[in-house]
């Protein structure tokens, strides 16, 4: 699901794999969790809850593959279902729009929250297609020694811009043992924010979180619960029609 996996690529974006021991690090965890094989899955759909602010929010998430290889167009569908309200939001055939409660056009502009919570859904999609990054605006510094995150001894590796390198822009974690990855911190003027991931499971292979904590300042601002996540199954072309 190659243009699947570009919209979580947000947390990834634009890094440099220049430094060999970060790309090892990285490409370890692409081995252990078997990222690879989400090019491999035809289909998905997940189901979550997203709690925030205390309330709780049911999605659920569908892609489809249509074509082979690069070739491929990847149609989506986003649900949300929250205190009565409905919302669902397609992006086929490049273009985005609102089927529930009603039809509607939109823009990438309009739907900011989306992108970042499908992001969140499934963060270690971003590993896999960095690897094939060629751009040199950032750079990766696998920093020395373990660090602890989330209370595992882990490999961290600081992003950086190229033109400022002594101000990192976020930091991975990976675990020592097992090389999954465990999340990350983006830095900013006053504090952090953090993602963590834990509760993984296995499907066909591909390993992924079950549970995304977003955190700011060490204080837990949302999370999401992954309930079921399937691959490979039948998706009714419908869900991607211009109607309700």
């Amino acid at each position: 699901m190659r243009k699947f996996l570009v919209l979580f690529l947000f947390v990834f974006a634009y890094t440099n794999l220049s430094a060999q021991n970060a790309k090892d690090v990285i490409q370890s965890c692409v081995t252990a969790m078997r990222l690879d094989k989400l090019d491999s899955f035809k289909t998905a759909s997940i189901r979550a809850s997203l709690y925030l602010q205390g309330q709780k929010t049911s999605i659920r998430y569908f892609a489809k593959d249509y074509g082979e290889g690069d070739d491929a167009d990847t149609k989506l569908r986003f649900e949300m279902s929250s205190m009565g309200n409905e919302t669902a939001i397609v992006f086929a055939d490049e273009e985005i729009f609102q089927v529930v409660p009603k039809y509607e056009e939109l823009d990438k502009e309009d739907i900011g929250p989306i992108y970042q919570i499908m992001g969140l859904l499934l963060p270690t999609m971003g590993i896999s297609p960095i690897l094939k990054d060629t751009t040199d605006e950032l750079i990766l510094t696998l920093q020395t020694g373990t660090t602890k995150f989330n209370d595992k001894n882990c490999k961290k590796i600081s992003v950086s811009l190229k033109e400022k390198p002594d101000e990192m822009i976020q930091h991975l974690f990976f675990d020592e043992t097992t090389n999954w990855f465990q999340g990350l911190e983006q830095p900013y003027s006053n504090g952090s924010i953090t993602t963590i991931c834990s509760g993984f499971k296995r499907k066909s292979g591909y390993v992924y979180p079950t549970t995304i904590k977003l955190l700011l300042d060490g204080k837990k601002m949302s999370e999401i619960e992954i309930d079921k996540f399937d691959v490979d199954i039948n998706i009714e072309d419908s869900i991607f029609e211009r109607k309700k």
